[in-house]
């Protein structure tokens, strides 16, 4: 790939991080930043997925990449938090429930109570990546894929399960989505016309709240059709 078809993921993923940014502070843009951040990040994770990796050397170089700088910043976060209690002299944590959280639950509802709740979506990335190579692995077919896909995704909303597997079924659309799209952006003029699609389903139905970080879909379909337009 050109340098030139390159700029335009460089932009996207400065788009992302503004997002992020505004999305964790005070902003009228909020509902609006929530309805397409995190999914645009899940996406463009999706686009330079290495199929072509054998299952255990993905497994290890994402584990390293992403599961490795959780945990030691999750256990930054705890320690912060625990400075932080005894500097302002307010009740201690419960320990073993923050351990749990950290290395069984992964997810925000348990990592609330210190500054590792930001990091969700690092198990969250790890194990939809995991899943999705061992998807395209043992199923060729993109439309087999998708209902697979659309399958887990569904199940998401169904069950809590540690490590944050619940999540990462939930973003395994989107990475799916992503790998999807850049594969086929470039041939396809349609794709362009996603903006368009999203302008006139904002002025029917207005702007369904979405908080990726707990499932919280407003409504399903009108969600995932505004957070895959944005690109």
């Amino acid at each position: 790939m050109t340098k030139e078809k390159l700029i335009w993921i460089d932009n996207l993923k400065a788009i992302g991080i503004f997002a992020v940014i505004l999305g964790h502070i005070a902003s009228p843009f909020g509902t609006f930043i929530y309805s397409w951040h995190m999914p645009l990040f899940f996406m463009i994770a999706g686009f330079f997925i290495k199929f072509d990796l054998s299952l255990k050397e993905f497994i290890i170089k994402d584990f390293k990449r992403l599961m490795i700088p959780y945990f030691l910043f999750a256990i930054v976060g705890l320690l912060l938090e625990t400075i932080k209690r005894i500097a302002l002299h307010r009740e201690s944590l419960d320990y073993i429930h923050e351990i749990k959280a950290v290395f069984i639950w992964m997810d925000m509802s348990s990592l609330i109570n210190t500054y590792a709740f930001v990091l969700w979506f690092l198990p969250a990335l790890f194990f939809a990546r995991v899943f999705l190579v061992v998807i395209n692995k043992f199923i060729q077919n993109i439309f087999f894929q998708f209902f697979i896909v659309s399958i887990l995704f569904s199940c998401s909303f169904l069950v809590q399960l540690p490590l944050g597997i619940d999540n990462s079924l939930n973003a395994i659309l989107f990475l799916f989505l992503g790998s999807v799209f850049f594969r086929f952006y470039q041939e396809n003029k349609i794709l362009y016309l996603l903006p368009i699609v999203l302008v006139g389903l904002y002025i029917i139905y207005g702007l369904p709240l979405f908080d990726m970080a707990t499932k919280s879909y407003q409504n399903v379909i009108l969600n995932i059709v505004f957070a895959v337009s944005k690109p």
